[in-house]
């Protein structure tokens, strides 16, 4: 029984990764498509103007892959604020939860 205990660990660390890699999927989709079809009236229905001078002086912003940004004007920016931050803590997390996962498989593994 403590033997089929410990082959449940990795399993869990790996199953925590996938629910993470998920997570900042659905993240870098949200942050990557929220500027919506046309940012004229995306822009407009919030109440912010689109200024095309800083956008043409930025114009490799919207469409780089981190960060993700999409601004109306230098003060707004359509990307909500908890993407970024969002991106970067999953993907760690990923990163931890794959890297425990495979430690305790190797400790597992040599019991």
């Amino acid at each position: 029984m403590r033997r089929r205990s410990g082959l449940l660990r990795p399993l869990v660390w790996l199953a925590l990764a996938f629910v993470s890699l998920l997570l900042l999927g659905v993240t870098y989709f949200v942050g990557m498509f929220s500027g919506g079809h046309e940012l004229d009236e995306t822009c407009a229905s919030l109440g912010q103007r689109v200024d095309e001078e800083y956008r043409a002086e930025h114009w490799r912003e919207p469409g780089q892959g981190f960060p993700l940004h999409n601004k109306c004007n230098a003060d707004y920016d359509l990307v909500p604020v908890w993407v970024n931050p969002g991106i970067v803590v999953l993907g760690v997390l990923v990163v931890v939860c794959v890297g425990a996962g495979v430690w305790s498989a190797a400790t597992t593994a040599r019991r």
